[in-house]
């Protein structure tokens, strides 16, 4: 790459699964090009690039294994990973701003709270989607998040009775993990569909072996039955208090109640000492302010517009990327195909960058597995219920309960998504 007089400005906004892995990626592609690279140590100054990670935390969150580390502190505590201890985001052409997004333009990115905002002639929005905490995680600090999670884990142990409302994907790992650790305790789960995940990807007897499993763990399962009304144990209505910022970021805000009485779409009461709400997710499209060059919004209803290359799919915005939950590519938002997109958004940037002047090189995409003609299209997941049971679908097959345990990860993948960060150590090619 020649000499240029001023450093071209790449962006990521937001960490995590997508985010690190495009910066990963463009430490490989920009930085560690040298023949000398080994992974051994530190990749040399490059004046040509200046690449810069917004995140409002200081470190990775491995969110998959959220609902077991609000039970188990010893696991919960690894969750947390600083930024500062992954040495190549040290690299003098690297940089990590502390800050809220509260605004991505065509050109920019404004922080809240500040007049301060980052210029770009390259981005990638990975600011995934937004859930109510403690699953969301409102700490911006390493120490804050311990502190949160001793909280709620003093909670949780000191109930007697626990109610989990939303049985998507989280409120039914976090119902089995709760019963599995504390099996004395009286745990239910409140879902206002007939059967838990639902949706279309997903098969009836994928479902209906969930609901099995939890059973079988003794959680008590209220199904088709719709939350209609919340009030503490003096009678009052319960109200949320407003936290700053929370217009834009709901994970800042605690869902958890105490000591609290729910009524039902049915009339029926049920009491919590403790009330975790897993009602799904928010989009972050508030944030993103790029008119679209056509009828059709940027922000579609399953995220960001992409192309195949995960570009803005508008041609006014082909120096722009989306990967992971925020974007269009996968109607399931998991970290397998997160981390899949920010790599592609990391390769396509460092591959336009390094084209000869006037060249149009040949960008990633996706590996997309092709569809039998005329059959429904299911999706694949694993979900583990607590540390003795998972349910496992592959396309429209369900794998028998008894194998599906043996063949997912004991740590939820957490040591997975360390060596897949590079976290620790300095990123290799090819691995």
């Amino acid at each position: 790459m020649p000499l240029v007089n001023a450093p071209i400005r790449i962006a990521v906004a937001g960490g995590n699964y997508s985010g690190l892995s495009a910066m990963r990626e463009l430490y490989l592609q920009l930085l560690a090009t040298g023949p000398d690279y080994d992974g051994t140590k530190q990749a040399p100054p490059n004046p040509n690039v200046k690449i810069t990670l917004i995140d409002r935390r200081d470190g990775f969150v491995h969110y998959l294994g959220m609902t077991r580390g609000l039970c188990q502190s010893d696991y919960g505590n690894k969750l947390w990973v600083p930024y500062s201890s992954m040495p190549w985001l040290l690299h003098p052409s690297i940089s990590v701003k502390k800050g809220i997004v509260s605004r991505i333009a065509s050109r920019h990115i404004e922080l809240a709270d500040t007049s301060d905002r980052v210029e770009f002639d390259y981005l990638v929005v990975a600011l995934g989607l937004s859930r109510t905490a403690p699953i969301g995680v409102a700490a911006s600090t390493r120490d804050e998040y311990l502190k949160d999670m001793d909280k709620q884990r003093a909670l949780i142990g000191n109930a007697q009775s626990v109610v989990v409302v939303g049985g998507g994907a989280v409120g039914t790992e976090l119902v089995a993990d709760i019963k599995s650790e504390f099996p004395n305790k009286e745990v239910t789960l409140i879902h206002s569909h007939s059967l838990p995940i639902p949706g279309p990807l997903f098969t009836s007897e994928f479902r209906h072996s969930v609901a099995n499993v939890l059973q079988a763990l003794g959680v008590k399962t209220m199904f088709g039955e719709r939350v209609v009304d919340e009030s503490s144990a003096s009678g009052n209505e319960i109200d949320d208090i407003p936290v700053k910022h929370s217009d834009i970021l709901p994970e800042l805000v605690d869902s958890v109640k105490c000591n609290a009485t729910l009524t039902t779409s049915s009339g029926l009461k049920v009491y919590g000492d403790v009330v975790f709400n897993c009602l799904g997710v928010k989009t972050k499209a508030s944030l993103i302010d790029l008119p679209s060059s056509n009828a059709e919004p940027i922000f579609s209803p399953t995220g960001i517009r992409v192309n195949e290359s995960m570009q803005v799919d508008d041609p006014n915005y082909s120096h722009i990327f989306a990967a992971g939950d925020i974007s269009s590519k996968d109607v399931l938002k998991f970290a397998g195909p997160a981390s899949s997109g920010g790599r592609i958004a990391g390769s396509n940037i460092a591959r336009l960058i390094s084209a000869p002047s006037g060249e149009n090189p040949v960008l990633d995409a996706p590996k997309r597995k092709a569809k039998g003609i005329g059959k429904p299209e299911y999706g694949s997941i694993k979900l583990v219920l607590g540390e003795r049971h998972a349910v496992i679908q592959k396309g429209a097959e369900v794998v028998p309960t008894e194998t599906a345990i043996h063949m997912v990860s004991p740590d939820i993948k957490l040591g997975k998504a360390t060596r897949t960060l590079s976290i620790g150590v300095f990123p290799t090619h090819g691995k």
